[in-house]
């Protein structure tokens, strides 16, 4: 067959399943007598999975005879209407229900020779999976069966048609959707998952491609073929992936998933993934750009190469907003959040505008951890009330048990060899405190009893930078900048006010240090909201 005859036959062979053509066995060879083509037409639609011929049962007039036997086929309440996409793992039809709340379904057929295969598996994985989810962010289910195509029994699904569905980001670069609306939508994203997580399923494989957003907004997650169940709230039966099978599609994939050991994979998977989307909706580009490495060099830099913060490839990318992705994509499980429902959470509160930051992450990076102060106790994430107490301001004082010790044998030692009189160390207790405190509160007001009273560092920084920043009414620099707080036997909290010409003026509550110091450097750190906005954009 030479080159005019193979461009003949594929032109046929497109024409026949497109255009909705006569039988395209008969067809073809009324349109050339050529042999060879109509034979490579034969072919074509073999390896297409349509059959050259059907039965005469079939109700249609046979000038509409159709190269697809299932096309204007009923099968078990669906009327198949149309083709609307082919893959590996088979074709999918617009249907149509018969009941009486006729309904658009999208209709799923696995491929021909795929029985018994893992796509089988994973193509019966999805139905069962879409069977339990009942959400408006994931896609309906509607309907499973087998139907007979004279070669054994064909496995097919009815799931909801998702009417003038593109990808999440066909959908955002075609409206042109700013930071806010991409954000918005994949809030949304999360909360879908994030039920599909309190259910005990992990989808594995979250990418844009695997959310259609349809013509009202509206995104609906598809292709669970991969989806893991991690605990008896799945109330399904294990997909087994061998230990060494790498599952989902690597620009996505979290660290874990490169270490193909299923027992690791649980929730935090697809939030990293939902980290990776996050990222590209805004940047336009990948915290590791993966794409065109192999394998081994992907798996080695998602594992041993710390994301860069998204602000190098978005810089006006709030810092909030980078602080949660940054921690969707930590490389530690125990660093991300929990589950798809946290980071729903922690984007829906930047978007109402309740939100803080503190700096407090293994890897160096922004995390959100309270809401901004209005002037007293504020929820958590759990609707608990709470004075606000920034995440990271709790320092190490390891060193005052055993400094405390040595001064005490000291003492001791000094009192017992007769050198010093209990009453002269009393004294020069006194005069420390009393020092300390006037160095402090000058003046003559000054308590005269008070004796311990403890200075503790504490680092501010704000968006935009160069605020004028008060600890308790006393001036402390320009952000960023480094002060000190001084607490008292008696203080409860202290308050952090950062004000800057044509910004509204925050406030921050700290509590007091617990007994014993912190565990971490006292830092806060605000995002400063222009006096004309009521809310951050």
């Amino acid at each position: 067959m030479d080159a005019r005859q193979r461009d003949l036959a594929k032109k046929l062979f497109d024409e026949a399943i497109s255009a909705g053509t006569p039988d395209a066995a008969a067809w073809s060879s009324t349109q050339t007598g050529d042999q060879e083509v109509i034979q490579e037409v034969r072919r074509l639609l073999a390896q297409h999975g349509a059959r050259a011929t059907h039965s005469d049962a079939l109700a249609i007039p046979s000038a509409a005879r159709l190269a697809d036997p299932l096309l204007q086929v009923t099968l078990d309440g669906f009327l198949i209407e149309k083709l609307i996409g082919v893959g590996g793992m088979g074709r999918v039809y617009a249907a149509r229900s018969m009941g009486d709340a006729p309904r658009e379904v999208a209709f799923k057929v696995l491929a021909h020779g795929l029985s018994g295969s893992v796509a089988l598996q994973r193509f019966q994985r999805e139905a069962e999976v879409l069977q339990r989810l009942h959400h408006p962010g994931i896609a309906a289910f509607f309907g499973s069966g087998t139907y007979d195509d004279g070669e054994g029994a064909v496995p097919w699904f009815a799931m909801e048609f998702v009417g003038g569905a593109v990808t999440l980001s066909q959908w955002c670069d075609s409206k042109r959707l700013d930071t806010r609306a991409r954000i918005a939508l994949v809030a949304q994203v999360s909360d879908a998952i994030g039920y599909a997580h309190r259910l005990g399923i992990v989808h594995r494989d979250l990418k844009p491609a695997n959310i259609l957003v349809n013509g009202c907004g509206e995104p609906k997650i598809i292709d669970f073929g991969v989806a893991r169940c991690v605990g008896a709230e799945s109330g399904l039966v294990a997909l087994q992936t061998q230990t060494g099978q790498l599952v989902g599609t690597l620009q996505y994939m979290s660290p874990e998933q490169f270490e193909a050991d299923p027992r690791k994979i649980d929730a935090r998977a697809d939030v990293y993934a939902l980290g990776v989307i996050l990222y590209e909706l805004l940047s336009g580009t990948f915290p590791h750009d993966v794409r065109a490495l192999p394998v081994a060099e992907a798996a080695r830099m998602v594992c041993h190469d710390a994301p860069p913060d998204i602000r190098t490839a978005f810089p006006d990318c709030d810092g909030f907003v980078a602080a949660i992705i940054a921690q969707c994509l930590a490389r530690s499980r125990e660093s991300r959040y929990a589950d798809a429902t946290e980071v729903a959470a922690a984007l829906s509160s930047w978007l109402r505008g309740d939100h803080a930051l503190a700096l407090a992450s293994d890897e160096g990076a922004l995390a959100p951890t309270a809401t901004r102060s209005r002037g007293g106790p504020q929820r958590d994430a759990s609707g608990s009330h709470r004075v606000i107490e920034e995440r990271a301001i709790r320092r190490s004082s390891g060193w005052i048990v055993p400094v405390l010790s040595v001064v005490l044998v000291a003492a001791v030692a000094l009192v017992a060899t007769g050198v010093v009189t209990p009453e002269r160390i009393i004294g020069w207790w006194k005069q420390l405190g009393g020092r300390q405190l006037n160095s402090e509160a000058p003046g003559p007001h000054a308590e005269a009893g008070a004796s311990s009273l403890f200075e503790e560092s504490i680092a501010v920084t704000s968006d935009p930078v160069g605020a004028a920043v008060t600890v308790d009414g006393r001036p402390i620099g320009i952000t960023p900048c480094r002060g000190t707080v001084a607490w008292r036997p008696d203080s409860i909290s202290a308050t952090v006010v950062v004000t800057m010409d044509g910004f509204k003026r925050e406030t921050v509550v700290v509590a007091a240090a617990p007994r014993g110091g912190r565990t971490a450097a006292l830092s806060v750190a605000v995002r400063l909201v222009p006096a004309s906005n009521s809310t951050p954009p």
